[in-house]
């Protein structure tokens, strides 16, 4: 499986450790704080918006998605810069708490929260864990466009793009029992050779009794399904086609 950018053990293990705290302590504060009325709001979010969008000037990513949480991931793409790694590390630093962290899950999807704690909270959160202030200026235009519960999908999207970035290619093999060493060097050697040059496969091989035998492989967007379980069910569709 695939994971972000190395960082520094003490970084990690200071990480590790506002996120155990911290985190629901910040989260949970700003969930308690009544939601304020829309008017009393006075947003700074339009000038991070203009911020954010004079800073969205760099390449567009190689992979393209038209959806809403996909043009919002290739704002930040493209915001990022010659920060992406660091970026990247942010976003999965993030989705990371969003798993565990139920008040900070609450925090980011509850639509429902003053967006002025909601906005004090993340500044506080994200300033903890070192993120870029193109990230936290992100995450404002977000709030402003109340489109924040969207961040977990826009992720995995921000993910895609500098995974082809990169060159970086998921092939996820699963097989009806475990693979020996020398098979799944085999079977990442053979999808080498099918892979576009230069592009580095992130293997990941999972079980599954279901297919019975052989192989189902998943590299990028193409499937190639060669299990003893697709060959029956073709061979019941051919039997039960009629005799002309």
């Amino acid at each position: 499986a695939f994971c972000p950018p190395r960082v520094p053990r003490c970084r990690c293990r200071r990480i590790m450790m506002f996120r155990s705290t911290a985190v629901s302590q910040v989260a949970r504060r700003a969930l308690l704080r009544p939601a304020a009325a829309p008017a009393v709001w006075q947003a700074p979010a339009p000038l991070a918006r203009r911020a954010f969008a004079a800073a969205a000037v760099g390449r567009k990513p190689k992979h393209e998605d038209g959806t809403l949480e996909g043009r919002y991931a290739t704002a930040l793409f493209m915001a990022s810069g010659d920060k992406l790694e660091k970026v990247y590390a942010d976003m999965a630093g993030l989705r990371s708490m969003m798993a565990e962290s139920k008040d900070f899950k609450l925090l980011v999807e509850t639509p429902g929260i003053d967006p002025e704690s909601k906005v004090a909270a993340l500044e506080t959160i994200c300033k903890k864990m070192g993120a870029e202030a193109s990230l936290i200026n992100f995450l404002k235009v977000l709030i402003e466009n109340k489109r924040m519960a969207k961040l977990g999908r826009i992720v995995d999207l921000f993910e895609v793009f500098y995974r082809a970035e990169k060159g970086l290619v998921p092939c996820k093999v699963t097989s009806a029992a475990p693979l020996t060493d020398a098979q799944q060097k085999a079977v990442k050697a053979a999808m080498e050779k099918r892979a576009e040059k230069g592009a580095q496969l992130l293997m990941e091989y999972t079980v599954s009794p279901a297919i019975m035998g052989g192989l189902v492989v998943k590299m990028g967007e193409a499937v190639l399904d060669n299990s003893v379980a697709s060959r029956l069910e073709r061979m019941q569709t051919q039997l039960l086609v009629p005799l002309s």
